[in-house]
C-alpha cells in the first residue's frame, strides 16, 4: 500500500491535471468514461488507505474532526442513494455520478493530512506537471491556467520559503495568471490573493495573532451578512459592483474583432435567484434535490430541456460553489460542508505552533468566502489542491511543526539531485515528519 501511495497516486494526479483542462484544450485528450475511471481509481486508493491505515489517520486527525468529515460523507451517500432512486434519464444518471465524485473531495483529507504523502505528491507534480503544462500552452486557453495550476495556490503562499529558482518560477506563473486574461476574474483574484499571502509571509514579523483572528472571522462573517442582506433585498453587492458599468473593461479579440468586456458585469444575482426560488418552490431547502438534479433555470434550462430532451428546465451545476452544494444536499449539506472549512482554518490559525499554518488558515477561510462568488465544483486538480490545504489545517502533524520544520517540509518539495526511488531514501530526507503516521 505504501508503494501505491508513493508512486501510483502522484502519477494519477498528474494525469488528472491534464484531464482537468480538456474542455479548454484545442486537442482531444480523453473521454468522460476514461476520466471517470481515473477518478474512481484515485478514490479507490484513498479508501484502501483508510481501510488499511486507520491508526495513522487517528494519529493525525482529531476524533471530533473525523466525526464532521464522516457525517458529511454519510449525508452525501444518503443523497446519492436518493438521487439513484429519482434519476429517470441518462443525463440525470450522468449528473449523479459527476456530483457524487465532486462531493467526495473531502476524502482527500484522510490522505493529505500526512506530511510525507503530501510532500511526495507535490514533489512529483512540480517535477513533471509543469513540463507538461509548457507543452500544452499552444493548445490551452488563457482563462484555464488556474484549473491546471492548482497546486501553485498552495505552494505559492510560501514563496519566501522556496529555493531561489522556484521563487522566480512560481512568482512568474502567478503574475502571468493575473495579467494574461483580466476577463478570467476568478483566476486573477485567486492568483492575486496568493501573492498577497506570500507578501504577508515575507513580512510576517508585522502580523500579530489578533490580525490573523480578524482576517479569519471576517472571511466567514462578511459573506453571511452580505448573503442575508441580498436575500432580504436590502443590499446586493453584485448589483452595486455592476452599477459601475463601463468603468472596468478589457479589450480582447473575439472572432477577429476587438471587443470590450465589462469586468464589473453582474453574472451572479440571477444564479442566486434561480437557486433559492427553485429550492423554495420544490420544497428541498433542508434536504436538497440530490446530486442527480439541478436547480430550475430559465437562463440555461432550455438546453437541458430541448437539446438533451429531458423536458426539465434545470441547470445541474453553476459557477458558484456553495449554492451547488445547497441544491444537491440542502442546508444540512451546506452547514456540514462549511464546518469542514471552518474547522480547518480555525485549527490552523488558533492551534498551530508555526506561523505559516496561520497564513494558510486565513487563505482557506478566503476560499470559503470566495465559494459564494465563484468556485467550480469539479473533481479536478484545482479543487483537490484546495482540499490539500484543508487537510493541512486539520492535520495534527502539520500544526505541530515548528517554523523550522515547516520550512524544511516546503523546501523538500523541490529537492534536487538523484531521483527519489525508495521510501527509505525519502524518509531520510523527511526526517522531521512523523513516520509513525505513515
Amino acid at each position: 500500500m505504501k508503494s501505491i501511495l508513493l508512486n501510483i497516486l502522484p502519477i494519477s494526479l498528474i494525469i488528472l491535471t491534464v484531464f482537468s483542462v480538456q474542455q479548454w484544450l484545442k486537442i482531444p485528450v480523453s473521454s468522460t468514461f476514461i476520466v471517470w475511471g481515473l477518478n474512481f481509481f484515485i478514490l479507490y486508493i484513498i479508501l484502501r488507505f483508510i481501510q488499511q491505515a486507520p491508526h495513522s489517520i487517528q494519529r493525525t486527525i482529531q476524533r471530533y474532526d473525523l466525526y464532521i468529515i464522516n457525517i458529511f460523507m454519510i449525508w452525501t451517500l444518503f443523497n446519492c442513494i436518493r438521487g439513484g432512486i429519482i434519476a429517470d434519464n441518462y443525463w440525470e444518471w450522468k449528473q449523479l455520478i459527476t456530483g457524487m465524485l465532486t462531493l467526495s473531495l473531502p476524502l482527500f483529507i484522510f490522505i493529505f493530512s500526512i506530511p510525507v504523502i503530501l510532500n511526495i505528491t507535490l514533489y512529483y507534480w512540480f517535477k513533471f506537471a509543469l513540463i507538461i503544462f509548457v507543452c500544452l500552452l499552444p493548445f490551452l486557453g488563457t482563462q484555464a491556467y488556474h484549473f491546471y495550476l492548482g497546486p501553485l495556490f498552495l505552494v505559492g503562499c510560501f514563496i519566501p520559503l522556496l529555493p531561489s529558482k522556484w521563487k522566480i518560477v512560481i512568482t512568474g506563473l502567478l503574475v502571468v495568471m493575473v495579467v494574461i486574461n483580466l476577463g478570467a476574474r476568478s483566476q486573477v483574484l485567486k492568483a492575486l490573493m496568493v501573492l498577497f499571502v506570500a507578501l504577508g509571509v515575507y513580512y510576517k514579523r508585522f502580523f500579530s495573532i489578533k490580525i490573523f483572528h480578524i482576517i479569519l472571522w471576517s472571511c466567514y462573517l462578511i459573506p453571511i451578512i452580505l448573503l442575508f442582506l441580498g436575500i432580504s433585498g436590502k443590499f446586493n453587492i453584485f448589483e452595486d459592483l455592476a452599477s459601475h458599468k463601463g468603468k472596468y473593461t478589457e479589450s480582447k479579440v473575439v472572432g477577429g474583432k476587438i471587443v470590450e468586456e465589462d469586468l464589473s458585469a453582474d453574472t451572479r444575482t440571477f444564479i442566486y435567484k434561480e437557486v433559492i426560488t427553485s429550492a423554495v418552490k420544490h420544497h428541498y431547502v433542508i434536504w436538497g434535490r440530490t446530486p442527480a438534479r439541478g436547480n430550475d433555470s430559465m437562463a440555461f434550462g432550455k438546453y437541458t430541456a430541448d437539446e438533451l430532451k429531458t423536458g426539465k428546465y434545470e441547470r445541474h451545476s453553476n459557477e458558484v460553489c456553495h449554492p451547488n452544494v445547497f441544491t444537491w444536499l440542502g442546508l444540512i449539506g451546506v452547514v456540514l460542508y462549511s464546518l469542514i472549512y471552518l474547522r480547518s482554518s480555525y485549527l490552523a490559525v488558533y492551534k498551530s505552533k508555526n506561523i505559516y499554518m496561520k497564513f494558510l488558515g486565513c487563505f482557506i477561510a478566503f476560499r470559503w468566502a470566495y465559494g459564494w462568488v465563484e468556485d467550480f465544483n469539479r473533481f479536478d486538480i484545482m479543487n483537490i489542491s484546495l482540499w490539500m490545504m484543508i487537510a493541512m489545517g486539520i492535520s495534527i502533524s502539520f500544526r505541530d511543526m515548528t517554523n523550522v520544520k515547516f520550512r524544511r517540509w516546503i523546501k523538500n518539495i523541490f529537492i534536487t539531485g538523484n531521483e527519489i526511488k525508495t521510501y527509505r531514501f525519502l524518509n531520510k530526507k523527511l526526517d522531521y515528519a512523523d513516520r509513525n503516521n505513515f
